[in-house]
């Protein structure tokens, strides 16, 4: 009971809220520590070249999957494969990070590559092709 004619107004929590929301009050810390990026994030890229043209069936290879190894079977044989496309395309595909897209791309690489006459054929390709190569490096 109070003697004197004060009287306290309460509060309504409508009023409170206002005042200690803490999404009025940016807290001291975020000046400190910015928004970054979510390190395990799933990123969303898009598809590659290399692994558009797979899932299209444009390579013609696919893997054949072994109890124990694993191995590429060719639609034709490779000799008769045109290098021009394909093996500019494998040579993107060596920056896959993702199966099967990196062994279809390494192994389909290496085999094109040990076809007999693939140095004639592989010649004419090198100014397009080292680009490429260089960016499946970095």
């Amino acid at each position: 009971r109070m003697s004197s004619g004060i009287q306290v107004k309460k509060k309504t929590a409508a009023q409170k809220s206002k005042i200690c929301s803490p999404e009025s009050q940016p807290k001291p810390s975020d000046k400190l520590n910015p928004k970054t990026i979510d390190p395990f994030r799933a990123y969303s890229q898009p598809p590659s070249a290399f692994s558009a043209m797979y899932a299209r069936g444009g390579i013609p290879c696919r893997l054949v999957h072994g109890s124990v190894n694993h191995k590429l079977q060719w639609d034709c044989p490779p000799e008769t494969v045109p290098f021009d496309p394909l093996l500019l395309i494998l040579a993107e595909g060596l920056r896959e990070t993702k199966h099967p897209y990196t062994f279809v791309s390494k192994e389909g690489f290496k085999e094109l590559l040990l076809v007999e006459g693939a140095a004639e054929k592989a010649i004419p390709l090198l100014p397009r092709l080292v680009p490429v190569l260089k960016g499946a490096l970095v």
